[in-house]
């Protein structure tokens, strides 16, 4: 395998969690937040990056990193590659009007894993 793999996983996971909390935090604020709307903020902000951490090692631990294995492997290595199941995943999602949140971050992880791990 080339590449520092942990580190590109780490850095992809803390990238695109950072970017779901800041669209987080911009849709919840309509003025200036008052006492409760600021608890409420970081309330949400603290739960939803618990299941975002959770649900982003057990992702990386069942399908990440066997599948990096395996285009580390028999491959070369292509973006097609990485990104094409969570790509079905989110196309899925879409068509049939489910949760399109996972996927999507799971296809931004891969994308900034696979640049991580090949240009860092």
């Amino acid at each position: 395998m080339k590449g520092n793999w942990d580190s590109a996983a780490v850095k992809s996971v803390f990238y695109t969690g950072l970017l779901l909390l800041l669209g987080i935090t911009a849709l919840m604020f309509d003025d200036f937040p008052g006492p409760m709307e600021t608890v409420r903020l970081f309330t949400t902000i603290a739960l939803l990056s618990a299941f975002y951490l959770a649900f982003s090692v057990i992702g990386w631990l069942a399908i990440g990193l066997p599948v990096h294995w395996l285009c580390g492997r028999y491959t070369n290595g292509h973006l097609v590659f990485y990104a094409t199941l969570p790509a079905i995943l989110l196309i899925l999602t879409l068509t049939f009007n489910g949760l399109w949140l996972l996927p999507g971050c799971a296809l931004l992880q891969a994308c900034l894993f696979r640049y991580y791990l090949h240009f860092d």
